[in-house]
């Protein structure tokens, strides 16, 4: 997903509060305790007035104390539903967030994965503040019309203060909003490099040790928290400008222009020196009631910059699961029919590809490096779709089968296995969509001949591996890998490398176990090593993204200069 500019970033941000559960009563109860707050101040200003005056009459103190903690605990209370609100919010795009994450394409989850963590635990929690606003602009409302009655009783000319009042206000609030646009999608940018940073980076401390980088890895880490910095120097810049030009100027403002327009009045005798001080203290009321109106442009502006990179990923079209075929149906051979893919555009990784993969057969797909080999699996597994050309399942178009069908029948053994921070017994049945006895993942560790190893674990089905595996062997995670493949009883099988990097003991129970789990069952097998040759049924080879032969082995050994090459590099 690129960066997408200003464009729409109004629509998108509005669009994300339509995909998530608000909390409604809550904002309505803070609307209502907000007006009940603003009754209370302006019933405490007679009584501010009076010690402003020195006017001490009997009951003034004691007013002024009871209205002055009325004021705090309204506002303590008046605060409540907010909080919980604030929570609800957060918690619900939270979710959205992580459902919509695991329901992305492949294409546009792999450009911002890195960055995910930063956007669900840091900026969602940013998604209050406009629904907040909504609320601050109905009690606002009420409230100007409460501050304005009191106030024409007082002098109706002198009201002629609020018309200036607003046309500062909006003019004030959208120069604000710029500011705070560019400050929160800098400052947001800028938090998720550095969070990315750090969740990939400390997450290698084996490699940077192993590799003496610790000075490289210092000097990349202090580049990205100076990057953060910076973004937190212009945020706190735009924060002063923003507060200069907002409220610490209108205040002294509006006192000058009150006491011009009031001292004429006191001279004459149209009103008293109290009501002009009242009149000054209610005016600052209407300022803040007024400033909530056009407020909700500020934190729309504030909400698109915190917000920005959410709303983009939000944007972003799911996965179509539901499609007009089922997989119900008896096993068929899988054919690529002139199939060209590219992951950038005019970088084509292959071009005009076809092939067949016979059923309940092994076929061993080689080639050098970069020559697309992972890229085959990738459009079988469905992550991607072919640009031109199509993938079927005997005759039928890939693409009109259910895309949950189609990947459950599926088993896809990775190079580097990706395995969770919990137990072994979690790791082998992860995937299940169903309770699963210790008896059945005690036979599929069998079958993957990873049983052994496991009895030997201090906890056995219970211990924890570790991040990732990081407490087993490479060959003891691609064991529980395949013991995983195993569970799922797939229809068909995706091997990629998985005996690569592997000491001979670890290759060989892999080795053997892989077979195991292929018998019966088609299989599609990337493999450096060029004896799994002897077992396959068919060998298609690759180079620089273009079929260069397929057959039997013999057949293709006549044909290909490539394949006859990465026979003799591996002897």
């Amino acid at each position: 997903m690129n960066q997408k500019t200003q464009k729409g970033v109004w629509k998108r941000t509005l669009r994300l509060f339509t995909n998530i559960k608000i909390p409604w009563p809550l904002y309505i109860l803070q609307v209502i305790l907000g007006v009940v707050s603003t009754k209370v101040a302006l019933l405490y200003v007679p009584y501010e007035t009076s010690l402003k005056m020195g006017t001490l009459e009997d009951g003034v103190i004691p007013g002024y104390l009871f209205y002055m903690l009325l004021a705090v605990v309204m506002q303590i209370i008046a605060s409540v539903p907010a909080f919980y609100a604030s929570s609800i919010v957060t918690r619900n795009l939270q979710n959205k967030l992580i459902s919509r994450s695991v329901h992305l394409p492949m294409k546009a989850f792999e450009k911002n994965a890195s960055q995910l963590v930063s956007w669900i635990t840091q900026d969602c929690s940013y998604a209050d503040g406009l629904l907040t606003s909504i609320a601050g602009f109905l009690t606002g409302l009420v409230s100007v019309y409460m501050s304005m009655d009191t106030m024409s009783e007082i002098d109706t000319a002198m009201l002629y203060a609020v018309p200036v009042l607003l046309i500062y206000i909006i003019a004030d609030t959208w120069l604000e909003g710029k500011f705070l646009f560019l400050r929160e999608r800098r400052g947001r940018r800028a938090s998720a490099e550095l969070t990315a940073y750090l969740a990939e980076h400390l997450g290698f401390i084996t490699q940077i040790k192993q590799q003496h980088s610790r000075k490289e890895e210092i000097r990349r880490g202090r580049q990205a928290i100076q990057r953060f910095y910076r973004a937190d120097l212009y945020q706190a810049f735009l924060t002063l400008v923003v507060g200069v030009i907002g409220s610490s100027a209108i205040s002294s403002f509006l006192t000058i222009f009150i006491f011009v327009m009031g001292v004429p009045k006191v001279n004459s005798g149209s009103i008293t020196l109290d009501e002009l001080v009242a009149f000054q203290s209610y005016i600052l009321i209407v300022y803040e009631s007024l400033s909530s109106l056009p407020g909700i442009y500020t934190s729309l502006m504030y909400s698109n910059g915190q917000l920005f990179y959410i709303a983009n990923l939000m944007s972003e079209k799911e996965e179509v699961y539901s499609r007009s075929r089922s997989m119900d149906i008896p096993d068929a051979d899988i054919s690529f029919e002139h199939v060209s893919f590219s992951y950038e555009e005019n970088e084509p990784v292959l071009r005009d590809v076809s092939f067949t993969i016979p059923k309940g057969k092994l076929t061993v797909v080689a080639g050098p490096n970069g020559s697309g080999k992972t890229t085959v699996f990738k459009l079988l597994e469905r992550f991607y779709t072919p640009e031109s050309g199509v993938i079927r399942f005997g005759g039928i178009e890939a693409e009109a089968i259910h895309l949950q069908e189609w990947r459950q029948s599926i088993a896809y053994v990775l190079q580097e296995p990706q395995l969770f921070n919990g137990t072994v017994r979690d790791n082998i049945a992860y995937g299940m969509d169903r309770e699963v006895s210790d008896e059945e993942i005690v036979a599929a560790a069998k079958l993957a001949c990873a049983d052994e190893f496991i009895r030997e674990l201090p906890e056995g089905l219970d211990f924890v591996i570790g991040e990732n595996g990081s407490r087993l062997s490479a060959g003891q995670r691609q064991r529980l890998a395949i013991a995983r493949a195993v569970m799922l009883d797939p229809a068909y099988l995706l091997l990629d490398e998985a005996t690569c990097n592997m000491d001979v003991y670890s290759e060989k129970s892999v080795t053997k176990a892989l077979l195991r789990l292929m018998e019966g069952r088609t299989t599609v097998m990337i493999s450096h090593n060029m004896e799994m040759l002897a077992y396959a049924d068919q060998v298609i080879v690759l180079n620089n993204g273009v079929l260069e032969a397929a057959g039997t082995r013999a057949e293709v050994e006549a044909k290909s200069k490539t394949l006859k090459q990465l026979i003799d590099a591996d002897k």
